[in-house]
């Protein structure tokens, strides 16, 4: 039984000395530090310093020099006739880095993994892009414009008589010209005035699309050239006979593994094709856009109400002469401001 008190440290016997748990013996050598700054630091009092790095080639199990991987532009070249040089060199510093002795696999794993991440950071940005709320406004305004337009085609609005399909135009006619431009114009230019005023922040999604299409390409290059090493030390790997099979299996594990990821890849490359094509008709739409809102106000606009207050005017006095040399000019700048609104309405 216990007395109760607290735990008291043993009594120290008359002339005995203190037990040491680490004696002075046990204890490492100091270590001086060296006043060469290239030498190591020592740290937590190690007894001698660590090995400096050497630069000798790193050799493999059993004192192996592990041997460089032999291939050459032309080997790479020699496996796809329509990769370009460009591709090769740079899947050739793909085949030169790519350590297929790691028993980790951890280039072979990840071969090629950070490009497919790049890829999905691309489509949020396409994605973004293009389904923005200046591009939807854009659109919009091009929409109304197209349709105002439409509505005040000059060859239905002058229609006249003579012949079948005059016949029928001057029927769908409306009756009154004048009014019917009259109420539409105001929003014709209201609409312009609007897209004029969103110019800036097209043409800044017109670059952003350009930036991504450029990425796209690269990335594409990239793929392309990480496939075509992948597919060479595939064909590499294969044509290794080694004695020491567990060697030869650890290669043939590398070489499924690698024919897994150049698989992906390839897919990864396709849907990219997909995806330039994509962005460059979304941007050739948005470039329009662009050039349309910043001189459909200042320059389209003005002549094309000159010539159409001209047609009007013609009309009033009955004159066929002086209406037809009237409405040629009013049909080609209508015409032609018609063109580059359907532009923006072509989408893939």
């Amino acid at each position: 039984m216990t007395s109760g008190k607290a735990d008291e440290p043993p009594e120290k016997k008359p002339g005995g000395s203190p037990r040491v748990l680490f004696p002075e013996s046990a204890a490492p050598e100091p270590v001086v530090a060296s006043k060469d700054g290239n030498q190591p630091k020592i740290l937590f009092g190690a007894p001698r310093a660590p090995t400096p790095k050497g630069n000798r080639p790193r050799v493999l199990a059993a004192g192996e020099v592990r041997q460089r991987i032999s291939c050459g532009v032309a080997d790479l070249r020699g496996m796809d006739a329509n990769a370009t040089e460009a591709v090769a060199k740079a899947a050739l510093r793909i085949v030169d880095s790519t350590n297929l002795d790691d028993h980790y696999f951890d280039d072979v794993v990840r071969f090629g993994a950070f490009l497919q991440a790049e890829h999905g950071r691309l489509a949020e940005s396409e994605l973004k892009i293009v389904s923005s709320e200046v591009v939807a406004e854009g659109r919009r305004l091009a929409a109304g414009l197209l349709q105002c337009l439409t509505d005040l085609d000059p060859d239905r609005v002058f229609a006249v008589s003579g012949g079948f399909l005059n016949t029928v135009r001057a029927l769908a006619a409306p009756r009154d010209p004048a009014g019917l431009f009259s109420r539409l114009y105001p929003e014709v230019r209201a609409l312009a005035t609007e897209l004029n005023a969103l110019a800036p922040e097209i043409v800044a999604v017109a670059s952003q699309i350009r930036a991504v299409g450029k990425a796209y390409k690269s990335l594409s290059n990239n793929l392309a050239a990480h496939i075509l090493a992948g597919r060479f030390l595939v064909h590499h790997i294969g044509s290794l006979q080694l004695p020491d099979r567990e060697r030869q299996a650890h290669y043939a594990s590398q070489s499924e593994a690698l024919e897994t990821r150049t698989s992906s890849l390839s897919a990864t490359k396709a849907t990219i094709e997909m995806s330039i094509w994509t962005v460059a008709a979304v941007s050739q739409e948005i470039e329009a856009l662009a050039r349309l809102a910043e001189g459909l106000l200042q320059e389209d606009l003005p002549a094309w109400h000159a010539a159409y207050s001209a047609a009007l005017t013609a009309a009033r006095t009955a004159q066929s002469a002086e209406q037809a040399s009237t409405r040629v000019p009013l049909r080609n700048l209508h015409t032609r401001i018609l063109g580059k609104l359907k532009l923006e309405r072509n989408r893939p």
